[in-house]
């Protein structure tokens, strides 16, 4: 079965960090996210999981391209499986906080939550891509 999920990597480019929650199923640090509901764009999935898990309302950034009325692109459409099988599709956007960078989380779906540097991954339980997805957004748009 094909899921498609949509997540961001909330940044606070002052202090070159993203915000991660602690995922209970997986027991590792990942960016919020979850499915696209239905009737809801990828965008939309986005900023909404990313309040739903944080409390912080965000914004998308990136480029509309080709047309400046188009959907911002995502800075990656990632293949994940589960251990059924399923495939999640998840999009992927960089985004900052509208205001304030204290996020709380959702216990029904997190542990715990907080702001990490590129060293601090070193030290955590993450998933591969996400050391990678952070060295390219220090590189785009913290550096």
């Amino acid at each position: 079965m094909r899921h498609f999920c949509a997540s961001v990597f909330i940044m606070d480019i002052k202090n070159k960090k993203i915000l991660l929650v602690k995922h209970k199923k997986f027991n590792k640090w990942v960016q919020p996210g979850g499915h696209i509901e239905d009737d809801e764009t990828p965008e939309e999935a986005a900023m909404r999981e990313a309040y739903e898990e944080t409390g912080l309302k965000v914004t998308l950034i990136g480029e509309h391209f080709p047309r400046e009325n188009d959907f911002i692109r995502p800075i990656a459409i990632q293949k994940n499986r589960n251990k059924m099988g399923d495939l999640h599709i998840d999009i992927v956007y960089p985004a900052i906080p509208n205001e304030g960078v204290i996020p709380k989380f959702d216990e029904n779906e997190s542990t715990d939550i907080g702001w990490f540097s590129r060293n601090e991954l070193e030290n955590i339980s993450v998933f591969p891509d996400i050391k990678i997805t952070m060295d390219y957004l220090l590189k785009t748009y913290m550096s």
